[in-house]
């Protein structure tokens, strides 16, 4: 895998379980490639189909295989309830150079689905060692 840089968009969310017994999600999403390096969209409080359009960027090194996507639901004073979460294959997104597409949170064992985030990376090669 080439060594380059990486820009990862959370565009939206749509279908997300709700995790909320009174109101929709508090929802936000964090992304990241490795465990030292994790961003993380705003919380939008009480929205049924939350819209982030917030972009990210990440080195990345011949040793990164996915981007992961965890999608919560904030609670105010306990532990986040995690919503769903999902992960790209990066060799695909390098291959073509972007990635523009919804991808499912799949739901407990891998049946059914907890929603789905729609994502826009780009991947721009910085080094081929």
């Amino acid at each position: 895998m080439a060594q380059g840089r990486l820009r990862v968009t959370i565009v939206e969310a749509a279908k997300l379980a709700d995790k909320d017994k009174t109101d929709f999600n508090d929802a936000y999403v964090v992304v990241y490639i490795d465990e030292k390096t994790k961003h993380q969209t705003k919380v939008l409080k009480d929205v049924e189909r939350p819209v982030w359009n917030e972009t990210f960027e990440f080195n990345t090194w011949p040793s990164n295989e996915y981007v992961h996507i965890d999608v919560y639901d904030e609670d105010v004073g306990k532990k986040p309830d995690l919503i769903g979460s999902t992960k790209i294959d990066l060799d695909d997104v390098i291959k073509k150079g972007r990635f523009d597409d919804w991808v499912k949170l799949p739901g407990f064992l891998g049946f059914g689905s907890r929603g789905d985030v729609h994502i826009r990376m780009t991947f721009e090669k910085t080094s081929t060692d």
